[in-house]
């Protein structure tokens, strides 16, 4: 094989190329080598943008992976010239004509599989980073080789722990480290300090036995800051390819949000982005975050100006070309009222408004945008509710219970007690869980914690004699909190979720908490049902047999605040009536459900000139089963207690079976006595016309097997996509939240 040999000495006009034999040589200016190479083409790269290097990498890769005599890889390996180990995977791609060969010199590709990068820059981290997984029959081998290699060098063979010697001299290094240079000494939990030590282990296990500089191995902060702004160049040129296909149809949601760092104080604007891909995955991640400038007021007009900035370095050029999530913040309001903007507001974060007004008589929404933050009283003593005269001893007893339960777990915390209390308890003893002043559902997880270890915490605080933090604490008193916060924790670990969208939920989660608020019987049903452990306990038993006058109180007034707090969006209706499961709108009011199918005739009205509806005629099947939509929303058919909700239901629909979907009893689709039939309401305007798409979606009885949690299992399968393709393309778009 003929080498490449281009000379040092060869200018900006000429190039010298060998061929073989290798004494004769000739001479080639730049464009004669574009006319005969086509990776001389590939190879210049001067004054070409990110993206088009990208290209380049890839166009190189497609070659190679032809496999032909023409397109190889030169691989020297390590050696005086090339010291980096990755150097033994990696080479330069070259093409041989009649004899005549070019070698790229801005190029690195790896010789197993062919992935190519850019060489020549600052920074070599991703080529020091690349994982190979080819699985070419050329490589098979060798790879056999590796596998068996890495298996008994980390399967077979048992680590040895170093000394204790050794481990005392590095935790020295690590204190003079923290104290000399003030780093936090969280440092040491970092997985990038790991990541670094592993490194250095393994150049040592290489380099065994030779003398090296390890001063020419660090970069300097120029070097470094040079490799951070590329990487994140490069980052966002890749998420701004992501979204590009999401952005064109319109089906990306952003969700803002922000927070300060008070030790430094500076605030900080971040967006979150959610889609569907291609694949119908439900992809999440955090588009950008950023400091607010300090010499701004956090007004709507200024988050709008520092939004816009950073959305357009994405490509997203509007605020009304993509969906919104937001919380209520007034800041954030007056944001999108300008861009003429109607966002969802994210349903958490009224549930906490709801807790903020049923404990401590305020209406928070500033706080989650950062505005009127200080209004949030970190003693509940200070609070107007519990400063209310006319308040029942019962009910400030249930105030009192959280803010000594919170000062108890500051203690444990400060005075380092959680790893006594983790020995001196059983084995599923745990520690103490704080409650985030702004979170008020963290409260349950911090009165869980002491109240599934109340006895150790005794046994703790003796030993440090300051057991006077339990004296007004009892398991009583627990109880009632974790009872009144029981389904609204459950409901929005539920609703929370990163991996599937959401929205569909929210109204069924609404209904069911409206439900279990309006009566003491449904309240401790969904309790034991979702916390066994808890209140199945013959403790809870016999102390639950009747409602505490603490939790009535509280009960009633979640419940209020529920109802005068939620107003729901059309999409919110849209999104229940996309999944196959909940299409019935099962408890909705008959004007809103006529409504929300009104909308979705509008949406296919105007999209069937581009889309044929598909009419063709299908047998039905006689048997109806569906499954589970979420396991939150599964009750037991012989519950009692039946009760209605006037403000949100129409008082001829049938509660009994709650909304968490759908056990009915196989056979025909039954009739409903009610004159407000889900299942034919719909039907009075159109008996006239042919059934269009939503009719016979409606209409139709789909295999349990595709009938899935997630909405997009259901609109990802062949059934969905010829049946409803224009239902598809709008669900596509509802059910990104």
């Amino acid at each position: 094989m003929a080498n490449a040999n281009l000379s040092s000495s060869s200018m900006e006009d000429d190039l010298i190329i060998d061929s073989s034999p290798p004494s004769t040589t000739q001479t080639y200016t730049k464009e004669q080598l574009k006319l005969k190479f086509k990776l001389a083409n590939i190879d210049e790269i001067s004054n070409k943008k990110a993206k088009d290097i990208k290209e380049k990498t890839e166009e190189i890769k497609r070659l190679l992976s032809r496999r032909t005599d023409r397109f190889t890889i030169v691989a020297n390996g390590i050696n005086k010239t090339h010291l980096a180990s990755w150097w033994s995977n990696f080479g330069f791609a070259k093409e041989t004509v009649l004899g005549e060969s070019f070698l790229v010199t801005n190029f690195v590709s790896c010789q197993h599989c062919f992935t190519t990068y850019r060489y020549g820059s600052s920074s070599t981290e991703s080529i020091s980073r690349h994982q190979c997984n080819s699985t070419s029959p050329t490589s098979n081998k060798s790879s056999a080789v590796e596998y068996a290699f890495t298996l008994d060098k980390h399967v077979f063979k048992e680590k040895k722990t170093f000394s204790h010697l050794e481990q005392q001299n590095l935790t020295k290094l690590f204190s003079n480290w923290i104290c000399d240079n003030l780093r936090p000494i969280s440092i040491v939990d970092d997985s990038g300090l790991r990541e670094v030590c592993s490194f250095f282990y393994s150049l040592g296990e290489k380099h065994f036995g030779r003398s090296m500089d390890l001063n020419t191995l660090f970069q300097s902060r120029q070097t470094i800051s040079r490799s951070i702004s590329n990487e994140a160049k490069q980052y966002r040129d890749c998420l701004s390819e992501l979204i590009k296909e999401p952005l064109k149809s319109q089906s990306l949601t952003l969700s803002p949000d922000m927070w300060t760092d008070r030790y430094r104080q500076l605030s900080y604007l971040g967006v979150t982005v959610t889609f569907v891909d291609s694949h119908l995955h439900f992809r999440k991640f955090t588009l950008c975050c950023r400091s607010f400038p300090v010499e701004l007021t956090k007004t709507g007009e200024n988050i709008s100006k520092v939004l816009k900035e950073e959305l357009t370095r994405y490509g997203i050029e509007r605020f009304d070309c993509v969906q919104w999530v937001s919380d209520r913040g007034s800041n954030f309001i007056r944001c999108f009222n300008l861009n003429m903007i109607e966002p969802i507001f994210c349903f958490a974060h009224r549930i906490h408004n709801v807790l903020t007004i049923t404990f401590i008589n305020k209406k928070i929404d500033g706080y989650f945008n950062d505005v009127d933050i200080d209004d949030i009283p970190d003693n509940l003593a200070e609070a107007d509710l519990l400063a209310d005269q006319h308040l029942p001893l019962s009910a400030k007893r249930v105030l009192l219970t959280i803010k000594y339960t919170k000062a108890l777990v500051q203690y444990v915390k400060k005075s380092n007690l959680n790893e006594l209390i983790v020995k001196l308890g059983d084995e599923g003893t745990t520690t103490l869980k704080q409650s985030v002043p702004t979170r008020w559902l963290s409260l349950f997880t911090c009165a869980e914690s002491v109240y599934s270890n109340f006895d150790t915490i005794i046994l703790a605080l003796e030993n440090h004699r300051a057991t006077k933090y339990m004296n007004d604490l009892t398991k009583y008193n627990l109880l009632d909190i974790l009872l009144l916060l029981a389904p609204l924790h459950s409901a929005l670990g539920a609703i929370q979720t990163d991996e599937t969208p959401s929205l569909h939920l929210v109204v069924p989660f609404y209904q069911k908490l409206l439900r279990d608020y309006g009566s003491y019987y449904k309240l401790l049903l969904s309790a034991k049902k979702k916390f066994p452990s808890i209140f199945q306990t013959s403790f809870a038993v016999d102390y639950l047999v009747t409602e505490p006058s603490g939790v009535e109180f509280f009960r009633q007034r979640i419940l209020e605040k529920l109802t005068e707090v939620f107003i729901f969006d059309d999409r919110h209706y849209m999104a229940m009536c996309l999944h196959p499961a909940q299409r019935e709108l099962d408890d909705v009011a008959y004007q809103i459900r006529n409504n929300c199918y009104s909308n979705i005739r509008k949406y296919l009205q105007e999209n069937e000139s581009q889309s044929a509806i598909v009419t063709t005629d299908r047998t039905l099947s006689s048997k109806k089963r569906r499954k589970l939509l979420h396991k939150f929303l599964d009750e037991d058919d012989d519950e009692g207690g039946k009760e209605q909700m006037e403000v949100f239901f129409e008082p001829d629909f049938d509660t009994d079976n709650d909304i968490d979907l759908i056990h009915k009893p196989d056979g025909v689709r039954p009739t409903s006595p009610s004159t407000v039939s889900t299942e034919f309401s719909y039907r009075t305007n159109y008996q006239a016309f042919k059934p269009d798409e939503l009719d016979q979606y409606l209409e139709a009885d789909f295999p349990s097997s595709i009938v899935k949690e997630n909405p997009l299992e259901f609109w990802s399968t062949e059934f969905a996509s010829e049946r409803f393709p224009l239902l598809k393309s709008l669900a596509l778009t509802v059910e990104l939240f």
